[in-house]
């Protein structure tokens, strides 16, 4: 993972999360590579394809789940105005 750019998650549930993405990311982009090589070699299979969607799929959740856990961190760090439950 580049950590150039990175500012940590205040929330240590979140920034856990973001860490596995970007590693998953990465591990799709590899795996997008070498299946890119094994189409130009005539080599590519519908499973690799598969397992491709499916890591897109994990991708995809995540980001959802990142997302819902932001908003929630954010809400718990917000003043309630008095009188509010």
């Amino acid at each position: 993972m580049n950590n150039q750019h990175h500012r940590p998650d205040p929330d240590a549930t979140v920034e856990h999360e973001l860490q596995a993405h970007a590693l998953d990311v990465a591990q799709l982009a590899d795996a997008i590579r070498r299946y890119q090589d094994d189409l130009r070699d005539g080599h590519a299979h519908p499973e690799a394809a598969d397992r491709l969607a499916a890591l897109a799929g994990r991708i995809s959740r995540q980001a959802h789940r990142i997302t819902g856990a932001r908003d929630a961190a954010r809400r718990a760090r917000q003043p309630r105005p008095e009188g509010t439950p």
